[in-house]
């Protein structure tokens, strides 16, 4: 069962992601400005951003003696700072006593001793006749659960981990509660502003729903449908055109197929009626020959349509049109016509289903030799770029039906002889082998039908 991915709730979850991201990359981004000077009045150095962690080793040190005095214990924390930060000095001060804790830099106390009184939360610094410039300190008074403490750091410099603390501590303050409060109207907002924006596609969808086998021709409205999803909405509609195109195809050739089995099958029950005939059983077969070469040939179309043809096998095209020609010279002699081949003296290598390409050059060739006049040569020639061509000096085919004659069950009028389906069939095969096929007019009179077929590799 495939699961519901609402698109509303997905806008929702990325921009609440994208949300989160932003908060989370802030420190990285301020970093980088920082580190290039970008923010308006404020200095490029980035050991700035180390008093933060440097502040937190230093209380996560402290502790109180049972004489309820602070001392400092050296931790590995703190042995680890002071060996990757050489130039590193701390002070602590009981706020409540005023005492200071052991260890601490006197360079430090000299400094910060008379600012103890003073009302300071944060304060940032430097010691002077200090030549490095880029060495900073910061004094910050500090509530613990040991009580009010005043820390000074010094001397600390920048690292990828000041920045990843800074991270930290936003997602252990009240930050996160600042966070919420604000994703969730913005995460509310998108949400119904995404309902809205896809309402037209709920109405696109209720359209698209009411569209059946019998209202193909239907469409789906693209009033007011957002610009992104457009071509989606134009592409199904161009789909259920085409569709509509084809069952509309489907039913004229069923029609059409009734239609040309309807007459025959007639004319045979009627002879049935009269079995005393001189004429029966040759009437009866003749009849028989013509429903067989109807069903085989509507056999044909559903096979290719189906495509059951596959064409997996490479052949010599002067051999497959060669055979067609020596099967079916008795026939066109006994019709006092005769068949002319050419052929180039190297092989024509096609790739092709050779039983249905000697399909496409029967129709071919029978339809030539049913419009070549008495006494007349048909013309079959096989080119070296895997073409082939069959010539007949008959009326030929006017311009304006050169298109309709490859049309199912098509014929210039009730007089016309076959079924009609001879070229459309050929025409589906050769499509089917990726090649085309094409009419023009004989020199002299008539027409030539001219196929080209990819040549095998």
């Amino acid at each position: 069962m495939r699961k519901s991915r609402s698109l509303s709730f997905r806008i929702v979850i990325y921009i609440f992601i994208a949300q989160f991201l932003v908060l989370v990359m802030l420190p990285f981004f301020g970093a980088l400005i920082q580190a290039y000077g970008f923010a308006p009045n404020k200095s490029s150095n980035l050991n700035e951003w180390g008093d933060q962690r440097a502040e937190d080793i230093i209380l996560r040190s402290l502790h109180r003696s049972p004489e309820n005095r602070l001392f400092l214990e050296h931790n590995n924390s703190l042995e680890a700072y002071l060996t990757a930060t050489p130039h590193f000095q701390f002070a602590a001060w009981d706020a409540r006593t005023g005492s200071v804790v052991d260890g601490s830099s006197m360079a430090l106390i000299e400094f910060a001793q008379p600012l103890l009184n003073a009302d300071i939360s944060t304060m940032r610094f430097k010691l002077p006749g200090v030549a490095d410039s880029r060495l900073v300190g910061a004094l910050r008074r500090v509530e613990t659960p040991l009580g009010p403490v005043v820390i000074a750091v010094y001397g600390y410099t920048f690292s990828i981990l000041d920045v990843l603390y800074t991270i930290k501590r936003a997602f252990t303050s009240n930050i996160l509660i600042l966070f919420l409060p604000l994703t969730i109207p913005v995460a509310a907002i998108a949400f119904y502003l995404a309902r809205r924006g896809l309402a037209p596609l709920r109405v696109a969808a209720t359209e698209a729903a009411r569209i059946d086998v019998n209202s193909l021709d239907a469409s789906i409205s693209e009033e007011n449908v957002p610009e992104e999803v457009a071509p989606f909405i134009t592409a199904v509609n161009e789909a259920l055109k085409r569709v509509n195109q084809e069952v509309a195809a489907q039913r004229r050739f069923l029609a059409n197929a009734a239609h040309e089995l309807r007459t025959p099958i007639t004319v045979l029950c009627s002879r049935i009626d009269n079995p005393n005939d001189a004429t029966f059983m040759r009437d009866i077969k003749r009849d028989a020959r013509r429903i067989r070469t109807v069903v085989e040939q509507l056999l044909s179309v559903a096979q290719i349509s189906a495509g059951k043809n596959v064409i997996n096998e490479i052949a010599d095209l002067r051999r497959v049109v060669f055979s067609v020609v020596v099967d079916y010279m008795p026939l066109a002699v006994g019709n006092n016509r005769n068949i002319e081949f050419d052929q180039p003296s190297v092989a024509v290598m096609v790739r092709c289903d050779p039983h249905a390409l000697e399909r496409v050059a029967i129709n071919l060739i029978e339809n030539a030799c049913r419009a070549e006049p008495d006494g007349g040569t048909v013309l079959v020639r096989v080119q070296s770029n895997g073409s082939f061509e069959v010539e007949d000096h008959g009326n030929g085919v006017a311009i304006d039906d050169r298109e309709m004659i490859f049309e199912p069950f098509w014929r210039k009028n009730a007089d016309t002889p076959g079924t009609g389906l001879g070229l459309a069939i050929s025409k589906e095969i050769i499509e089917c082998h990726g090649g085309r096929i094409s009419i023009s007019e004989t020199p002299g009179g008539g027409a030539m039908f001219v196929v080209i077929l990819p040549k095998a590799c």
